[in-house]
Parts: C-alpha cells; sequence; structure tokens
C-alpha cells in the first residue's frame, strides 16, 4: 500500500511538472518567483496591494511583493530614512565576498547604545524607519543594512536568513571596532526577524545584549510550504500540486543555484541554542507569515524571553498599529538589558 502511494505522488509531480517543461523547470520558475531579489519601487508606500486591486488577500501575498497594511506611522518612518538627514553610509565585506550596505545614523556622542534594524522581504532599509526613527530619537546608534540581494547590498538570491544570519555577525563586528564599548540591540521584521534569530542561535560577541523578532518565520520550509500552498493555481501546470510536491523543487533547485538547504534557513531550530535574551512580537491579524508560528518559537526558545500578541496587526504592521503598546512591551523588555536608557 505504502509503495502504491509514493508511486502514485511521484507520478502526480512528474505529470504536473511536464507541462512546464519538467520537473526541474517546475522548480526553477518557483525560484525565479520566490528567491530572486527584486527591486522596490521608493514610490511604492506601505500599502496593501488587495485593497487596490480587489484581489485576495492571500493571494496576493504570494506574488512579488509582500503585503502591508496601509499604515501612516510606517509610512512617515520610509519617508524619515528615505530622505537620510544627518545619515552617513557604511559598507563591509560579507563571507562570500559580496560588498554589504547600510545607512548608519549616529546617535548621541556619549552613547553606546546600538540598535541594527534589519528589514523583510524584497524591501530595503527604508521599511525600518519607524522602529529606527524611536532608537534615533532616544539617543542610540542605528544602523539599517539593507539584507543582501536587496537596495544597495549585492548578492543574487534570497537567502531567507541562512546566509544573513552571518551578515548580522559581520555588521555587529563592525560596530565592535568602531565601538569597543558598544551595547547591541538586535530588532527585526519578517525575514529580518528570522535572520536575527538566527544569528542568536550561533556565538555572537557578548556586546550583543538582546533582541526583538517582529513576525519572523518557524522555518522557510513551513512558511514555504504555506505560500505555495496559495500560489499552485497560478502554476504553469495542467492541476495543482501539493505544496509539499512545490516545496521539494523549490529545495532542490535551491541546493543547485544557491548552495544551499532551504530547511537550513529553520529560526525554530536557532532559537533552541539561543542565549541572547529575545522579545518575540507578532500581529494576531497576519496572514503572510502565520501568527501561530510566533507561539511555537517562544515555546523552543531556550533563552531569556518575553512575547506581545499585537491585537489587530497585520503583517509587519505592528508598530504601527499601536504605538504605544509595542514601544512599551520593547522598553519594559530592554529595560533588563539596557538599564540606564530603556
Amino acid at each position: 500500500m505504502k509503495k502504491k502511494t509514493t508511486f502514485g505522488l511521484l507520478g502526480l509531480a512528474a505529470a504536473g511538472a511536464g507541462a512546464a517543461g519538467g520537473w526541474t523547470a517546475l522548480g526553477n520558475y518557483i525560484y525565479n518567483r520566490v528567491m530572486l531579489p527584486q527591486t522596490r519601487d521608493p514610490a511604492e508606500e506601505d500599502v496593501n496591494p488587495a485593497q487596490i486591486t480587489g484581489q485576495d488577500c492571500e493571494a496576493s501575498t504570494t506574488t512579488a511583493q509582500v503585503v502591508h497594511d496601509i499604515n501612516p506611522v510606517q509610512i512617515a518612518g520610509r519617508d524619515w530614512a528615505r530622505k537620510r538627514e544627518g545619515f552617513k553610509e557604511a559598507t563591509i565585506q560579507a563571507a562570500d565576498g559580496l560588498i554589504l550596505w547600510a545607512a548608519l545614523v549616529p546617535g548621541r556622542e556619549d552613547c553606546h547604545r546600538w540598535a541594527v534594524c534589519m528589514h523583510g522581504y524584497h524591501d530595503t532599509y527604508e521599511s525600518m524607519g519607524a522602529i529606527a526613527k524611536h532608537y534615533s530619537e532616544s539617543g542610540w546608534n542605528v544602523l539599517m543594512p539593507d539584507q543582501r540581494g536587496h537596495g544597495q547590498s549585492e548578492g543574487d538570491y534570497v537567502g531567507w536568513g541562512y546566509d544573513e544570519r552571518l551578515d548580522i555577525v559581520g555588521w555587529v563586528n563592525w560596530i565592535i571596532r568602531k565601538d569597543p564599548e558598544a551595547e547591541i540591540l538586535l530588532h527585526g521584521v519578517s525575514m529580518g526577524a528570522a535572520s536575527v534569530l538566527m544569528a542568536t542561535g550561533g556565538a555572537l560577541p557578548t556586546q550583543v545584549k538582546a533582541a526583538v523578532s517582529d513576525c519572523s518565520y518557524t522555518t522557510i520550509e513551513a512558511e514555504m510550504r504555506y505560500l505555495l500552498g496559495h500560489l499552485k493555481d497560478e502554476l504553469p501546470t495542467p492541476f495543482p500540486l501539493p505544496a509539499g510536491l512545490l516545496f521539494a523543487a523549490l529545495r532542490k533547485t535551491a541546493l543547485h543555484r544557491a548552495c544551499f538547504d532551504l530547511r537550513d534557513a529553520a529560526p525554530l531550530d536557532a532559537v533552541a541554542h539561543s542565549s541572547t535574551p529575545t522579545l518575540f512580537v507578532h500581529g494576531v491579524e497576519d496572514d503572510f507569515v502565520p501568527s501561530t508560528m510566533m507561539g511555537k518559537l517562544y515555546q523552543a526558545a531556550r533563552c531569556p524571553k518575553s512575547f506581545l500578541w499585537m491585537p489587530g496587526a497585520g503583517h509587519a504592521a505592528s508598530v504601527g498599529t499601536d504605538e504605544d503598546l509595542y514601544w512599551t512591551a520593547v522598553s519594559t523588555f530592554l529595560q533588563d538589558y539596557f538599564p540606564e536608557e530603556a
């Protein structure tokens, strides 16, 4: 019985992939759809395309752009970041040779607090404007990297936090060289949060005091299965294929083209090895990264931890949904690790 089921699934995969020129072609199609960096339109704000086009929200999130709620706070933050008033620029060379870029906002002259703000999928440092602005106004030094393959940083694929975790370590070391007395906070949103969590799962300098993970996924496999489950009707196959088979095609292609296993992009595994105090935040109404993933991450974490469920917030929109609640939770959590200024 088991053999019949296995052969049946393989036959289904082969038949479906045949319409796209074979299993390899299907893998390449999905890879090009979800793993190639895309240039963000500078004129685009944090708006929900579904409200413009009338399309189903879940369906629209599976295409090139991530859906954000219309959010005046975050739009204003993006505008602040885009103007770069008083900003400087920084670059490092990644472990694999790529040149990575970041916007630097110097803090008070006597301040050794640093906030490293990591943006999400198919965006740039600008999307962290609302969060970065808060730390800057509190006197902190703020570093807003463009993740590899995004904005002004080099790279030809999205690593979903796997390669990016090492990039964060590179930025941390850059800060420490610049300011040996640095006390560093890692604050990421969406894929940026996943990158942060994966960084905390490895060895970090003692200058990294805490982390904030805002709407991270558990593993990219779980996230891709969720997204591909909505995308499958759009694929060039004669009939829909199970999300598990679509992920298998993508994984095989990523191994060949990006030279890493997508199953290694697993914040859920990383937090089980982390000793970095972490605040987990997630919007209750998030339908791009299911809010249930935050509970799984929190349960798996073995570090000092706290959490915030943000009522009414969609994906990556918590900071603008209720600023007071968001920053009260963040400052309350950080007071044990940055006691003088939290």
